[in-house]
């Protein structure tokens, strides 16, 4: 259902948890791949990257070619989904007509230029001007 792209560089302390977050996820076949795009990390970043099994791309393109589902979430590696976000991205997919999600931050407003967020998007719209898209429940925590 959802190819997860995370963007890495020197993570090794946030990514355990961004990618323990995926988890039950993955168990509910929700997340069906994760890839990893790596800024050139010198930490233990990659280490965990194989570790946990996941995909590695070049690039956030690289990534989105390969990438197998028709659903695609782009998470910085610095942000924890909280618990339950599966079952909300699940209902969104079904009922959404296509239209992007964003998952809450734990600061949602102001917004500043640079802000990470987690977003839920087509593959198909990938690169294309983001229109309106839902606000979910569920947030995303920096780590």
């Amino acid at each position: 259902m959802i190819s997860v792209i995370v963007q890495t560089l020197n993570n090794a302390a946030t990514l355990p948890a961004c990618l323990g977050a995926l988890v039950p996820a993955a168990v509910d076949a929700i997340v069906t791949e994760v890839i990893v795009v790596d800024g050139g990390s010198t930490d233990a970043t990659l280490a965990i990257v194989e570790d946990a099994g996941a995909k590695r791309a070049a690039t956030v393109e690289a990534a989105v070619a390969a990438a197998k589902a028709d659903w695609l979430l782009l998470l910085p590696a610095d942000l924890r989904l909280e618990t339950g976000w599966d079952a909300e991205a699940a209902a969104h997919l079904q009922n959404s007509g296509g239209r992007g999600a964003r998952f809450r931050s734990d600061r949602w407003w102001p917004l500043r230029l640079g802000d990470q967020r987690a977003l839920l998007i087509r593959k198909d719209r990938f690169g294309q001007p983001l229109r309106k898209i839902r606000r979910l429940d569920s947030r995303a925590f920096a780590i």
